[in-house]
């Protein structure tokens, strides 16, 4: 080790800190070209540990230079964001929506085709609610803002989530991004209306533009939850309705101010505005029944009667108001018929729901209802040829059943839930909207017709889109033969072609952790055209196809980080639009902006109208992407480069060290953030191995960040182009979609670092901690020392992570050389943010050793509930804190009993009026390792921030 050390009183000056840690740094890469083996962040991390237990550095001092390097990622990241989804500027963007319509629309087309552009829903926005709400809601504003050009101040708080994240929140939350994007939407309509009035000046008023739709599974996502109940899920329902209503209210109000004596002059507004404020306060009081708690029998039959009654002032579809609507623009003068044609737009595209419903279950939860039906013994069964056959039949002969809300109170199979309240919102909430069916994990063509037996068969069959989830590597791999084995049976295509539409959805975030992102998205591309080439095969080019590919913020999980246009073509590429439209198939693409990470793109009006503004934009302008690409020409070279790439990954999966790394250890670095919880589901021991295949993607994709290698984003680029340079090089100088592939690996490629992985490995080393006493300059660190390295000796994860390390420096070298070829590494320039990382990651080592260093030092203490000392430390090892602060405040309470408490005639002298307890000890060993965990758990904020994305 290096005998510099940085030397500072306690409570020093963070700055000053700072900026001595940024000349350490500096000064230990320049010794890696003569000790290659020298690690930077390690090198640091124990310099400032040793400061620490030397008395030089207080923990304070450390968790205030936290505070600080997080303040300035924060800043870094509104930077980032603004310029990622830029321009912002309101007027820059309604501009902009002018150019791409006329663009969309092109020159000399008659009313009727604009009008058809203009009018059918080509993309979609959709709001999920994953554990991703990395940031305090008032952070996440103030990110945005500064984001949007507003002067801000930098939040002082500590950053981290709002804690206990709830799905009501979450709802809450979801209301307010979807309202943001309404607004946005209202913009771009009224950019249309104008273009279409100079255009057809003789029929304008008759535009409806519905070219954006919106959607939300906050609340009727059941995939993998067991904490939301059939009531949680109505009662979200009709609070949804009740907050459109009273948009439309409060749109019509801004109207009528806007042009005073509206309403009196034109009797239809005024009718229209009683009408609403009569149906807001019905819904109200439906939603106040349904939400009586707990919704026992007779409440459900309350509540249920009022719902299912024929009061007058009941409505389930907007066709009566719309129609009111058309009458009133019609009378009207023009600048008031654009507003309230406007209003008609979001009307028929909403209906009474705040988005499109996204109802989300699993296979095995399908599997499970169909089993009594199908007369299955096991799950097994479903994906024999002859339960296709006998799928068909039920399907051709269903004839729907009635069902009521004590249908809905007894059933206890959660996919039959959900068709049944599916059948009960668009017979007693809103039958104009569409309701999507979402099915993860499904790998088996039945399991889709399974879906479409129970859609018919509770009578829900026009309004619900059935959407199988191509996400693991078995079902993209076989997703053409999925295609062909449903497109071959006739009782789907009859119902593909009553209903208009053929719905899949994509999983960037759960492929990407399988495959590897480059491969998952190169897997993607290809099931776009496998099913465009089953639609012309089978004679469905009529249908339209919706696709959903959902990814979240991070670039493990399918966003490319350069700029949004690339994030929008990156997912659903040029070539594949162009599968479809060769063919004169009409494509709905939907993406999602999922939890605190995808809702800070509508936290201010200008974020919203930028995004809104780019999906558009990349609709306008994909064509001109669209001409010859030598990644598809040359099929050898990409096939050979997507086979290489995904056995790189294929391998990592396999291999035990990086089980080991991210599984034994590594979920302790993460905040909760969201309601969906991820289970713990690896013991304390290092020796039994969590396997990483079961972690969600989120998880999974934060932990790579937290230990300084998105390696699902980086890894095997370089390997599988490893003595082919040339023939890559060639390809990609005349190909779109792998420098935007490549670009996106590159991005990635700056802001990660091996060392900071690598440095992980001190923490569990007996050879590090044996070694610091022992070379004379911490003696008085022997005992806790000694401990630490008995509990290590045989402990794998040091080996394991730098068996990782070594893994990845042989890729890298391979990527170096390539991004070197293309012009895309930066050279031997360490950026300001990989700096500010490599700080980040060197903070939080040293307090990692710290608290190590002060679990060690409590003193021995008698088995208590057969949990001893050193099963503490295993917690503390696997970072597993709190749970090990609770069980030693357990054993060392710091407030001991008293005798104040008794009136006992008896005398004593023991205790005494002072009875002995452990406060001292508390406050000087076991309370500043909860206050070291919260500063650990606020870098991680940091670094995600410097990532772009929590996971």
């Amino acid at each position: 080790m290096d005998s510099a050390a940085i030397v500072q009183g306690p409570l020093t000056d963070p700055a000053t800190l700072e900026a001595q840690c940024r000349s350490r740094l500096e000064s230990f890469r320049g010794r890696l070209r003569d000790e290659p083996r020298y690690n930077p962040v390690a090198q640091l991390s124990f310099e400032l540990s040793r400061d620490m237990e030397a008395g030089k550095l207080a923990h304070e001092d450390l968790i205030n230079l936290a505070r600080r390097l997080g303040q300035e990622s924060f800043e870094a990241r509104a930077e980032g964001l603004g310029a990622y989804v830029g321009p912002v500027a309101l007027k820059d963007n309604v501009d902009r929506l002018r150019a791409a319509i006329e663009k969309l629309i092109g020159s000399g087309g008659s009313f009727e085709d604009d009008l058809a552009l203009l009018e059918r829903a080509r993309i979609g926005i959709v709001f999920t609610a994953h554990p991703t709400f990395l940031l305090k809601r008032s952070q996440r504003q103030a990110l945005a803002r500064k984001a949007s050009g507003h002067d801000v101040a930098t939040p002082s708080d500590p950053l981290g989530p709002d804690s206990p994240m709830t799905l009501q929140i979450e709802h809450a939350a979801t209301l307010d991004a979807l309202d943001a994007a309404k607004a946005a939407l209202v913009t771009f309509t009224r950019v249309a209306v104008a273009v279409m009035k100079e255009r057809h000046p003789d029929d304008w008023k008759q535009t409806n533009v519905g070219f954006s739709g919106l959607g939300t599974w906050i609340g009727y996502d059941l995939d993998g939850r067991t904490d939301i109940r059939w009531s949680d899920t109505f009662r979200f329902r009709l609070a949804e309705k009740v907050h459109q209503i009273s948009r439309y209210e409060t749109v019509l109000e801004r109207i009528c101010d806007k042009f005073p004596g509206a309403a009196e002059e034109n009797s239809r507004i005024g009718q229209l505005s009683l009408r609403l404020k009569r149906l807001r306060a019905w819904s109200a009081w439906v939603h106040e029944a349904f939400s009586q708690e707990p919704l026992d029998k007779g409440s459900l039959d309350t509540a249920a009667d009022l719902l299912t009654s024929d009061h007058p002032h009941k409505e389930v579809s907007v066709d009566a108001l719309v129609a009111m609507l058309n009458e009133a623009i019609e009378e009207a003068p023009d600048d008031l018929a654009i507003e309230l044609i406007t209003l008609r737009s979001e009307m028929k595209s909403l209906g009474f729901g705040v988005g499109e419903v996204h109802m989300r279950i699993n296979a095995t939860q399908l599997h499970n209802a169909i089993m009594q039906h199908l007369d299955m013994e096991s799950e097994e069964q479903i994906g024999s040829r002859s339960m296709m056959d006998r799928l068909a039949g039920l399907i051709r002969d269903a004839e729907p059943l009635k069902v009521n809300f004590g249908s809905l109170d007894i059933e206890q199979k959660t996919a039959l839930r959900m068709f049944i309240i599916a059948a009960q919102i668009l017979k007693h909430v809103d039958r104009d909207c569409s309701i999507r069916m979402l099915i993860a994990e499904c790998e088996l063509p039945a399991t889709a017709l399974t879906a479409f037996y129970f859609s018919k068969l509770f009578g829900v069959d026009h309004k619900i889109d059935v959407s199988p989830l191509f996400e693991t590597p078995a079902a993209l791999e076989s997703a053409s033969r999925f295609f062909e084995a449903l497109a071959s049976t006739p009782e789907y295509c009859e119902m593909v072609r009553k209903r208009g539409r053929i719905a899949i959805q994509t999983g960037f975030s759960d492929s990407g952790r399988f495959m590897g992102q480059i491969p998952a998205a190169l897997a993607i591309e290809r099931l776009h055209g496998q099913l465009a080439r089953t639609c012309e095969r089978h004679g469905l080019t009529d249908v339209e196809v919706l696709i959903f590919d959902t990814h979240g913020e991070s670039a493990g999980r399918g966003a490319h980080q350069r700029s949004f246009v690339d994030r929008s073509l990156y997912v659903f590429s040029p070539w594949a639009r162009m599968q479809f439209e060769t063919l004169g198939i009409k494509v709905k693409h939907e993406v999602t902006f999922q939890g605190g990470d995808g809702f800070v793109y509508f936290e201010t009006p200008e974020l919203a109208l930028a995004t809104v503004s780019r999906l558009i934009e990349a609709e306008a302008d994909w064509r001109d992407l669209a001409g010859e690409d030598a990644l598809y020409s040359r099929t050898n070279f990409s096939l050979d480069f997507y086979r290489r790439v995904a056995n790189f990954h294929d391998h990592l999966l396999d291999d035990r060290a990086y089980h080991v790394t991210l599984g034994s250890f590594a979920p302790g670095l993460l905040n909760e953030t969201g309601s969906r919880k991820s289970r713990r589901q690896f013991d304390v021991s290092a020796s039994d191995v969590h396997q990483v295949r079961k972690f969600r993607a989120i998880p999974h994709n934060a932990i790579l960040q937290q230990l300084g290698h998105p390696l699902t984003v980086i890894a095997g680029f370089g390997t599988a182009m490893r003595g082919d340079e040339d023939r890559f090089v060639d390809v990609y100088a005349t190909s779109d979609r792998l420098r935007r592939l490549t670009s996106h690996v590159s991005e990635m490629k700056k802001r990660s670092s091996i060392k900071a992985l690598a440095a992980f490995a001190v923490l569990y080393d007996p050879v590090f901690w044996s070694t610091r006493p022992y070379a004379g300059a911490e003696p008085h660190l022997a005992e806790p020392c000694l401990f630490i390295t008995q509990l290590l000796e045989e402990d794998d994860r040091a080996a394991s992570i730098s068996a990782m390390a070594v893994k990845l420096r042989l890729d890298a070298i391979w990527l170096h050389r390539v991004l070197d070829r293309c012009g895309l590494n930066p050279g031997s320039e360490v950026s300001e943010k990989r700096q500010r990382l490599d700080m980040l990651h060197a903070v939080r080592l040293a307090l990692l050793q710290h608290i190590f260093l002060m679990a060690a030092r409590v003193p021995r203490f008698s088995t208590r509930n057969d949990i001893s000392r050193d099963d503490i430390m295993q917690l503390i090892f696997a970072l597993r804190i709190p749970e090990a602060v609770a069980l030693l405040h357990d054993a060392y309470p710091a407030d001991g009993a008293d005798m104040s408490g008794y009136k006992l005639r008896e005398s004593y002298t023991y205790p005494g009026e002072a009875p002995a307890n452990y406060e001292s000890l508390s406050a000087r060993l076991i309370d500043p390792i909860t206050e070291c965990h919260a500063a650990i758990l606020e870098i991680g904020a940091a670094i995600a921030l410097e990532f772009g994305a929590h996971g």
